[in-house]
């Protein structure tokens, strides 16, 4: 019977590819590039200023850094699923205008092999595109205004597939296969206020299928009793993507209804995504009551192309982005019988990003604060676990636009006992 349960939910995670690849975004921001990029979705990294790839412990999956499986305890299977919300507050010199959206974060799972060797799979996103801009431009050669309606849509999920392996009782490295998939939609609608002109709509997609390599190794040795210091470091490898874009060109008009009253572009070509190498690294020191971690990240998005047919498209003025983020962890004692709330993970910290996108030769910043709390369950083996974001990117200069966001993260992780017969039932 156990052994259904655990399948059950091992099925669950391929099951629900289609619910968690739908990543919403509001950001006007995501217009450029793959999208907005997603940070760390786990709501443990979230809470910690997403300082990822050192933290690891035997009840949290930490897909940022394949070598972190081997914490692993034995014979353990994780189950790790979390939701996540954001408030959006857009400001221009003279207008603001506030959005919200909800998506999954996150699914995955994760269990030891052997005594060396732990492995990892699960579904998260990659980046995401939502966006709606209407405007009026004038036209050469009319008088009246021309009505722009620019939106945007997708984004890009990834599935990976990681394991492990323990080189030494302190030395630990791992690589992860990552498949990115998913397709990017950017439409642009031109309304002429005038009945002796066609309306225009143009439908600019590109589908993406790919893979891309991540290493990662960690060093965690105990430097007094209960007291210990991990370095970790990841490398993400240049990697090429197939794509295919489509190009759709209509003229309507209105009358009852949108009439379509002629196709003038029905293209489709072939096209290739290059993705930047990425580096990070890590440090944290821990002990029985206190974790203190800090993480630093660069990724060089001045390599990013996109090429349709051979030929290099836009590339979107693209930036080398760079990552500072860094948190506290408190638990006042875990081993507490009668006292709850002193077995609740207190988090804290915090992130400063330079983003890759450079937009009228301002480099868009992200600054963010982060809290959360970790909370287990009574006589289970489930853990609870919260974050909050608050932060602000970009900027009212040169006519740019600033958003202010605050997200809310909650997950679950289940872990249960994996290959282990009971005795009774």
């Amino acid at each position: 019977m156990h052994k259904i349960k655990y399948i059950y939910l091992v099925i669950s995670v391929f099951v629900s590819f289609a619910s968690i690849s739908q990543i919403s975004t509001n950001s006007p921001y995501s217009r450029f590039g793959l999208g907005s990029l997603s940070g760390s979705v786990s709501p443990q990294q979230s809470a910690l200023g997403g300082a990822s790839v050192v933290y690891f412990n035997s009840n949290s999956i930490n897909s940022e850094n394949p070598a972190t499986y081997s914490s692993f305890q034995p014979k353990s299977f994780l189950l790790s699923t979390a939701l996540s919300s954001s408030s959006h507050r857009f400001t221009t010199y003279d207008k603001s205008q506030r959005e919200s959206s909800t998506s999954f974060s996150h699914l995955a799972i994760g269990f030891p092999l052997t005594q060396y060797i732990s492995v990892s799979s699960g579904l998260l996103p990659y980046s995401s595109v939502g966006y709606h801009l209407d405007y009026d431009s004038l036209y050469s050669g009319l008088e009246d205004t021309v009505s722009i309606s620019s939106t945007g849509n997708g984004g890009l999920s990834k599935y990976y597939l990681g394991t492990s392996l323990k080189l030494h009782k302190t030395l630990f490295f791992g690589v992860n296969a990552n498949y990115l998939f998913g397709g990017l939609s950017k439409n642009k609608t031109a309304d002429f206020n005038n009945t002796t002109i066609f309306n225009v709509s143009s439908v600019d997609r590109t589908n993406v299928t790919g893979l891309v390599y991540e290493a990662g190794l960690l060093f965690n040795t105990e430097i007094s009793e209960n007291k210990y210091i991990a370095i970790a470091v990841t490398y993400q490898n240049n990697s090429n993507l197939n794509a295919k874009r489509t190009l759709l060109g209509t003229t309507y008009e209105f009358g009852n209804s949108l009439i379509i009253k002629d196709t003038f572009q029905n293209v489709l070509q072939d096209a290739s995504i290059i993705i930047p190498s990425k580096l990070s690294a890590g440090f944290s020191y821990s002990s029985e009551k206190l974790l203190l971690l800090a993480n630093y990240s660069t990724q060089n998005w001045s390599e990013y192309q996109l090429s349709v047919d051979g030929i290099v498209g836009e590339e979107d003025n693209l930036e080398n982005s760079v990552c500072f983020s860094g948190g506290l962890q408190y638990t006042p004692d875990y081993n507490a019988h009668n006292k709850y709330w002193k077995k609740i993970q207190y988090r804290i910290g915090g992130r400063y990003h330079k983003t890759y996108l450079s937009l009228r030769d301002n480099q868009l910043t992200e600054k963010s604060l982060t809290m959360g709390v970790g909370m287990p369950v009574k006589r289970t083996n489930t853990f609870y676990n919260f974050s909050m974001e608050f932060g602000e990117q970009g900027t009212t200069e040169s006519n740019l636009i600033k958003e202010q966001f605050l997200r809310f993260t909650f997950g679950v992780t289940f872990k249960g006992i994996w290959f282990v017969k009971r005795k009774y039932d």
